[in-house]
């Protein structure tokens, strides 16, 4: 492989280009961000694909990667109610992101990194990743949108508890969509938990609830500013160049 300085767009390059990038030293990058999904009456449907494919785009420029068009369809089924928003059932959508990444370990590839731009996209695309790995031998990486960043959110945001459309995911779209977002819409809403589902932070049950607000968000987005989310867009870019950095001295 010619090594890379910095990564690729393979919608960018040629076929050529990609028989000198694509080998054994590789390191393919599947970004996945919903681009049609409700965020409340402030935020555009495609909040978790801009998101997401800023963060790849982000990581491209600073690490050796080649990455993949971000995927905009995913499963989401807390958003059905909401017209508009698409949501792919959970094994068809596991089974699509192996298909896709199959292409690429056929050719020798054998290390991944999904950048995953959702929450209940994460656990089909940990299944996924198991069985790509079991299968093939290759290894599998599923970034945690409630952990990359985590230091820098938990340090700037104020709301007293998130998780959709809130201040910290409306700070991101300011840094880099503002023309999208409609502060005068913002609201403070919070999606009721049962008790006993989680105790001193730490989720003891998982009960799934679909999102029943009236705006269709989880948090307090009226605190939402661009400085914030210029921060945390970074902390989470420098989180993934630390994984790869160290994914790419793995041994597979």
């Amino acid at each position: 492989m010619t090594r890379l300085k910095k990564g690729v767009m393979i919608a960018e390059v040629t076929n050529e280009d990609c028989q000198k990038i694509l080998d054994e030293e590789t390191i393919v990058m599947l970004p996945i961000g919903g681009g049609s999904k409700e965020h409340g009456g402030h935020l555009p449907m495609g909040t978790d694909f801009f998101v997401t494919d800023w963060l790849a785009r982000a990581v491209t420029e600073r690490f050796p990667v080649v990455t993949l068009p971000t995927l905009p369809y995913a499963y989401f089924p807390a958003f059905t109610d909401y017209k508009g928003s698409v949501s792919i059932e959970a094994y068809q959508f596991s089974s699509f992101v192996e298909n896709i990444l199959e292409n690429f370990i056929k050719f020798g590839v054998k290390k991944f990194l999904i950048l995953d731009g959702g929450v209940s996209t994460h656990y089909p695309l940990r299944i996924a990743a198991n069985n790509l790995s079991c299968r093939w031998g290759v290894k599998v990486g599923v970034s945690n949108c409630l952990g990359l960043g985590k230091e820098a959110e938990d340090e700037l945001c104020e709301q007293k508890k998130g998780g959709h459309g809130d201040e910290a995911e409306t700070s991101t779209m300011l840094y880099i969509r503002g023309d999208l977002v409609r502060m005068e819409e913002t609201t403070e809403e919070y999606l009721e938990v049962m008790p006993g589902c989680a105790k001193n932070g730490t989720v003891r049950v998982a009960l799934f609830n679909k999102m029943k607000t009236p705006r269709g968000t989880n948090g307090n987005s009226t605190l939402a500013t661009r400085e914030k989310g210029e921060r945390m867009m970074q902390a989470k870019v420098d989180d993934l160049v630390e994984f790869l950095t160290n994914f790419d001295k793995l041994e597979v």
